[in-house]
């Protein structure tokens, strides 16, 4: 039987609260399997599948940009740290 995670398990493994994985579950964001009223799971190899769909490749970043649609602006900073307001950016767009 495939292991099934918990609202703990999927925070921790995408940086976000528990708060946020609620908000996404009643929204159907994000896929889950609702037990009872007060009980989440969910099938890892969903939850990596959801991941690969929303992911942007650098390449797609850099066409984005060259095309003027990566929000118009430059960032100075590290690769790290671009990759990281990049996160940033995808988690807002979905809370969104």
């Amino acid at each position: 039987m495939e292991k099934l995670l918990d609202i703990d398990d999927v925070s921790e493994m995408l940086g976000v609260t528990k708060a946020t994985i609620y908000s996404w579950t009643s929204q159907n964001k994000i896929p889950h399997i609702k037990l009872s009223k007060r009980l989440l799971k969910f099938r890892e190899r969903e939850i990596m599948a959801w991941v690969a769909a929303r992911t942007v490749s650098a390449s797609t970043v850099t066409a984005m940009k060259k095309r003027g649609r990566a929000g118009g602006t430059t960032y100075a900073g590290s690769r790290e740290d671009y990759i990281e307001k990049i996160i940033e950016n995808a988690k807002e767009a979905v809370l969104n």
